[in-house]
Formats: structure tokens, C-alpha cells, sequence
């Protein structure tokens, strides 16, 4: 069971069809909120700047967070993996957190998606930084600090689970067939590729492959179908689907069409 599910996640990870302009809209997106607050000060002095503005301002009773600071966080971190700039674990952790609350709260229309698949993002690395800390921490007040901050996350993680990326289910059945945040919905499905929402994920992914056309969800579903995860085994759906991934230029479709030509 955990060799097929770490080859499905494996073959999702390779998905690009509905996800393929997604870091470019990242890269877009990013460049928007910088262009302003990227000047020519030293990347050291304007991380500095960045961890100083991203952070709850009080101002004439107005609540806000410089946004721009917390995406030049996002971007030295996790866009561009400067961790040699990693100077205090908590502030970095509260960083990403503050950027994840911003990132939730998108109303742009255009921007909605790729804000999500960022927020997404944060969340599995928010809870990476936890972890790694707990681990190390050596006295009770750093214990106390990250768990403080695990709540904080934890809190973030149960509004992000309140964002409609899929579609809903009522006994296996479609209530609506539109996925508003496509590529939104892939990534979170990829999560779900386990025993307990097995079946939850093969819907999403067959809507994908179906309505959407996105050739590596046509390839899983066929794994699903060959290995019987989430369905019974069919193989001539499986032959089916994988056909479909073939036909969408994704090799391991056509793999897998090859392996059931019999069926």
C-alpha cells in the first residue's frame, strides 16, 4: 500500500497541464507587491526591514500588516530558499504565518489561485519549521514560544480547510461539476492520496482528468483503477484513462496504456 501511494504522489508530483502557469503567476504576483519595496538596499538590511513591517502596525487604531514585507519574506525563503539568512527561527515561523493570513485574504479575483497555492505552500513548510524546532528546543520559554506559535498556524490551517478548492461530494455524488481554483484543487488532492480519503481524491482527480483534461490526473486515475484505491479494479477504465494521459503527452500514461493492451 505505501509503494503505490508514494508512486501516485511521485507521478503527481509531475503534473504540469493545470498547474502550468502557476509559478509564473507566483513570479508575477511576487513582482507586483516588490517592484516598491525591493529597493537598493542591502538584502541583509532590507530582510531586516521586511521582519520589522511584517508584523501587526497599530496605527491611529487601524489593525495592518505591510503585505509587500511579508512577500519579500516568502520570496528569501521560500521562492528562493535563502535559509543562510536564517537568523531567528520564532520570527521567521511568525513571518510566514502573518504572509500565509494576508495570502488567505486575497480578493482579487485574478490573484485568488495562485495566492492559495502559496498559502498551501506555507502551511506544509510552516509546519516543517515547527517540528524542526520543537525538536531542538532546549528550555521551556522556546517551547512555550513555538507552541504559541503552533496554535497560531493551527488556527490559519482550519480557515484554510474552509476554502471551497474542490468540489463538493454529498454519498459520492457531484453537487457541482466546476472547480473555480483548478490547479488549487490538484495540489490539495495530492494530500489526499491516503486510505482514509482515497475515495474523496479519485473524484477529484477523475473531474480533473474528465472536464479539466489535465494529463497527469488522467494517469493516477488509471493507477487508481489498475490497484483498486478509492474504486474497484477495472481495468479497461485503467487502460482508458491511462490512454487519456498518453494523449496528453504524459509518459507514464502511455506506460501504463502498454502494460493493459490486452484489456
Amino acid at each position: 500500500m505505501r509503494i503505490i501511494l508514494a508512486l501516485f504522489i511521485y507521478i503527481y508530483a509531475f503534473g504540469t497541464d493545470v498547474c502550468k502557469m502557476i509559478d509564473f503567476k507566483e513570479f508575477e504576483y511576487l513582482n507586483k507587491y516588490l517592484s516598491n519595496f525591493d529597493d537598493n538596499t542591502e538584502n541583509n538590511k532590507l530582510l531586516d526591514k521586511a521582519f520589522l513591517e511584517c508584523k501587526i502596525q497599530n496605527n491611529k487604531k487601524v489593525t495592518k500588516i505591510n503585505k509587500s514585507a511579508c512577500l519579500y519574506i516568502y520570496k528569501n525563503f521560500v521562492s528562493n530558499q535563502r535559509w543562510d539568512t536564517l537568523k531567528s527561527l520564532p520570527d521567521v515561523i511568525l513571518a510566514l504565518i502573518f504572509t500565509q493570513t494576508i495570502l488567505m485574504d486575497e480578493d482579487n479575483k485574478n490573484d485568488k489561485e495562485v495566492a492559495v497555492v502559496m498559502s498551501s505552500k506555507l502551511s506544509e513548510l510552516i509546519r516543517e519549521l515547527l517540528d524542526f524546532g520543537l525538536k531542538r528546543a532546549k528550555n521551556k520559554d522556546a517551547i512555550d514560544n513555538l507552541k504559541l506559535l503552533e496554535f497560531l498556524a493551527e488556527t490559519n490551517n482550519l480557515t484554510f480547510k474552509k476554502i471551497k478548492l474542490c468540489p463538493l461530494y454529498n454519498d459520492g455524488k457531484l453537487q457541482s461539476d466546476k472547480i473555480d481554483m483548478p490547479c488549487a484543487c490538484k495540489k490539495n488532492t495530492a494530500l489526499l492520496i491516503k486510505p482514509d480519503t482515497i475515495k474523496r481524491a479519485f473524484l477529484n482527480l477523475k473531474l480533473l482528468c474528465d472536464k479539466y483534461k489535465d494529463s497527469v490526473s488522467c494517469g493516477v486515475v488509471g493507477g487508481l483503477y489498475e490497484n483498486g484505491k478509492g474504486v474497484r479494479i477495472n481495468f479497461k477504465q485503467a487502460k482508458k484513462y491511462y490512454g487519456l494521459a498518453c494523449d496528453g503527452g504524459y509518459q507514464l500514461g502511455c506506460d501504463g496504456y502498454k502494460r493493459l493492451m490486452g484489456y
